[in-house]
């Protein structure tokens, strides 16, 4: 790994920030790569594999864009997601069903939240500038909006209620950890 630093800021002239964002998209890919293929070896055997990537994907581009809590250490943040995932796919879908209606009104509120709370970076990322703060924004806000849209469009085909339900918990299971995020990151703040 220190060969490929000293290459990149030797022949490529990288900036110590480039080369801060070049260890943690290399380690976050690792690590994000291993915990798909074990979850979805998991979700697949219970017979849960389409809901999984229903979850995933949105997940993704939510946490890719916003943020939320960020784990230090591998275990703590597999056992997160995993807590994520199974409410979101298995657990909340069984437990209660939402009606489209609550479905679009609560994902409005929680759009509203990750526009106004978010995005919460990495500690181990570097900061991003305000324009990154800005599109990450846009770029949450807008993943929900495309998710309503397809609620208010298509929740009478009952071949994708499952997947608007398994959505629906991942959206709000995302913007309370968000929440969460932004008050300990406050508490940090003022314990510091």
């Amino acid at each position: 790994m220190q060969s490929l630093i000293d290459e990149l800021k030797d022949e490529y002239g990288y900036s110590s920030y480039d080369i801060a964002m070049v260890k943690y998209v290399l380690t976050s890919i690792f690590y994000e790569f291993s915990k798909l293929i074990i979850f979805g070896i998991f979700f697949g055997f219970l017979g849960y594999f389409k809901s999984f990537l229903v979850s995933l994907i949105l997940l993704l581009f939510l946490r890719i864009n916003i943020g939320g809590i960020h784990c230090k250490h591998y275990i703590t943040c597999f056992l997160l997601t995993f807590v994520v995932l199974f409410s979101s796919i298995i657990l909340l879908p069984k437990l209660l069903f939402v009606a489209p209606i609550l479905i679009i009104s609560i994902c409005t509120i929680c759009m509203i939240i990750n526009y106004k709370i978010g995005p919460i970076a990495s500690p181990f990322r570097p900061s991003p500038d305000s324009i990154l703060i800005k599109k990450c924004r846009n770029t949450g806000f807008v993943i929900i909006f495309i998710f309503i849209i397809f609620v208010s469009f298509f929740h009478e085909f009952s071949l994708f209620a499952t997947y608007f339900q398994v959505g629906f918990w991942t959206i709000v299971l995302h913007t309370a950890q968000l929440f969460i995020a932004k008050i300990s990151k406050k508490e940090e703040c003022a314990n510091a």
